[in-house]
């Protein structure tokens, strides 16, 4: 039984050795840059890349993109010397297996791949140094912004000899008008006194008028911002310096905001007002909220992400607001904990509301949101 669980285990581990992409079979767009690289836009993040066969370091920031949806990975290499581009090829290969090494979740959407090289000989290598690395994109990469420049248009010697003309008979067609208009001046005058008061609008063009400015008024309304009233500034419950130990040693929870279920939906809710013209275009509503706790239930940092800037910004107002949460508890103790949410427009209750819900460490299915006085945490 041994032998046959073995072969089990490692017939497992092959399948999912198999799955990670393999450098080989994958293709590359090359560019090559004389000066330094440089990113447009704001959906992306920084690895540092290393050379040889080890992996690279893993980081918060490089955790937290997993599960996103990368469409681009950029590798900035440096050459500065005649003689790099002999070891091009050997050098990022190293680099990229070991991206694909530490991080192969970034290769399942099957992303665009660059190699661009800082190629700048006899430049200042500290330097480019700086902006060497993986660059990985979420939601495309953007392009650098063009200016276009308006080009004058050279006149030909005919026109240019035409216009003069123009110009010089201008004054004389100037003085023949200021005289006709002196003449006539009194004549105008004279009408003017003979002429009967002009007629009252119809009262039907009245309230044409009237709807067409009700109708200006109801669009202005449903585009204003809603009108947010000033909130008491809420009160927080205290932190502590230590973990705190429960009675059971076998005690656990999940990281909750409350021990209530709905407390959460309700706090998106009342925190991210949406106005009217957002809720009709609710399709672009959607962002990642990811907020990594304390032991002691305290927000130690938070991360947004999504397409819509505006609804990132209201995201991130509302998280200064919120209150401490239930610190996750694993035997018996509370610990650090990550929390990614998925925010959605919500149809029913017209709000936003988090759908999905990833926690680390992961809670057992036994372990539910209970406070701290129920756990016998001390």
């Amino acid at each position: 039984m041994r032998i046959i669980t073995i072969i089990l285990l490692s017939i497992i581990s092959l399948s999912i050795k198999a799955q990670d992409p393999l450098y080989d079979e994958m293709t590359f767009e090359s560019e090559e840059l004389a000066k330094a690289y440089k990113a447009y836009g704001k959906n992306f993040i920084i690895l540092k890349s290393k050379r040889g066969n080890e992996g690279m370091p893993k980081t918060s920031s490089g955790d937290s993109i997993k599960a996103l949806n990368i469409t681009d990975i950029v590798l900035v290499y440096t050459e500065n010397d005649a003689g790099d581009k002999a070891n091009r090829e050997a050098a990022n290969k190293e680099r990229w297996e070991n991206l694909i090494k530490t991080y192969p979740e970034y290769f399942k959407e099957n992303p665009s791949l660059y190699n661009t090289c800082q190629c700048v000989m006899g430049g200042d290598v500290e330097a480019l140094k700086k902006t060497q690395g993986f660059y990985i994109f979420i939601g495309g990469k953007a392009e650098a912004p063009t200016e276009t420049k308006p080009v004058a248009k050279k006149e030909e010697p005919a026109k240019a000899e035409k216009k003069e003309k123009v110009k010089e008979e201008k004054p004389k067609k100037e003085e023949k008008v200021a005289k006709e208009e002196k003449e006539e001046k009194p004549k105008k005058e004279k009408v003017a006194k003979e002429e009967k008061p002009k007629k009252e609008k119809a009262p039907k063009e009245e309230k044409k008028e009237e709807v067409a400015k009700k109708e200006e008024v109801t669009k202005k309304e449903e585009e204003a911002e809603p009108v947010v009233l000033a909130k008491a500034p809420i009160v927080k419950k205290a932190g502590y310096a230590k973990p705190k130990k429960a009675k059971d040693a076998k005690a656990c929870r999940p990281p909750c905001y409350s021990d209530d279920d709905e407390a959460l939906n309700i706090f998106f809710k009342e925190n991210v007002i949406l106005s009217k013209k957002e809720k009709r275009h609710n399709d672009e509503l959607v962002c990642k909220l990811r907020i990594q706790l304390n032991f002691d239930g305290t927000v130690k940092k938070t991360f947004i992400m999504g397409a819509n800037e505006t609804l990132n910004k209201q995201v991130e107002d509302a998280v200064k607001n919120m209150d401490n949460w239930y610190p996750a508890v694993l035997n018996g103790t509370t610990v650090k904990s990550d929390i990614t949410l998925t925010l959605k427009y919500d149809p029913e209750t017209h709000s936003i509301k988090p759908f999905e819900t990833m926690i680390v460490p992961r809670p057992g299915p036994k372990c539910k949101c209970a406070s701290d006085s129920a756990l016998g945490l001390e």
